[in-house]
């Protein structure tokens, strides 16, 4: 609140300072006047006595200025020295508080839980012995087999030995980590054919292609990943990396697997 009161004091002072200066000017008017000085006179005489009405202006300006100032500015020291009244301390004994509520005579209601019965002992995988003649040979999948099996690429046998899956035509996804030993190496790269009509418009591009190499290093499979943005430079790309030759890939444990590989290919006027 005295922040804002001390914004209006310059403006108070001024119109104060203004007021008494229109005075001392009137004042001193009516005085030439009295005595007998025209208009010119009053011209000439009125100026001297202006600056003695402005330099009393401006004086009370800065007395009621500061006046204000200092006031606001004492009353807010007085305020922040002001101690602080102690508040009364109240002292209680133990003898006061009481004895706390006794537990045995709580209204909060038992709920009574029974105990539930023991469950009989699992049969299940119990071993039993039986003679060697008819022990069967269990086969135990070591974890390079479990990783072969998760591409798609072993061959699992029952607990009799009788039957056998081998997934052949499985295709791996091409966002999917395959875990491989050995990755596969460019034996053949596929000679690309530059299409005529992209060649005489003089159109270049490059595009990306995913090849799938199969079991024995061949293509299996040509994808565009990143196409040129010319569908016959796309065309002309897909049917050179179908002709591209592998050493195939090798999973944990020695067996191939199928894997994709990103393959480039440019096409470029001086080429």
């Amino acid at each position: 609140m005295n922040n804002n009161i001390n914004i209006f004091f310059p403006v108070a002072g001024t119109l104060v300072g203004l007021i008494i200066a229109w005075l001392v000017v009137t004042i001193q008017a009516r005085e030439y006047s009295s005595m007998g000085f025209g208009v010119k006179q009053s011209k000439v005489l009125i100026p001297l006595h202006l600056k003695k009405g402005m330099l009393i202006s401006l004086t009370a300006m800065m007395v009621l200025v500061l006046g204000g100032l200092s006031y606001f500015a004492v009353n807010a020291y007085i305020e922040a020295h002001r101690p602080i009244p102690d508040a009364p301390m109240v002292r209680i004994t133990y003898s006061q508080l009481g004895a706390p509520p006794s537990l045995s005579s709580s209204n909060v209601e038992q709920v009574q839980v029974a105990s539930a019965a023991v469950a009989a002992a699992p049969t299940m995988g119990v071993p039993k012995p039986v003679a060697d003649d008819k022990a069967v040979d269990e086969a135990a999948y070591t974890q390079s087999e479990l990783g072969a099996m998760s591409a798609g690429l072993a061959t699992t046998e029952g607990a009799s030995g009788a039957s056998n899956l081998q997934v052949e035509d499985l295709v791996p996804d091409r966002q999917a980590f395959v875990a491989v030993d050995k990755a596969p190496e460019i034996i053949k790269a596929g000679q690309a054919v530059y299409p005529d009509i992209v060649k005489k418009a003089g159109i270049e591009g490059k595009v990306y292609l995913q090849l799938l190499v199969d079991f024995d290093g061949h293509i299996k499979m040509a994808v565009v990943a990143k196409s040129s943005g010319n569908v016959s430079l796309d065309e002309a790309a897909v049917e050179a990396g179908k002709q591209c030759i592998f050493t195939p890939a090798i999973a944990p444990g020695g067996k191939p697997v199928r894997v994709w590989v990103m393959w480039p290919v440019t096409f470029k006027l001086n080429q």
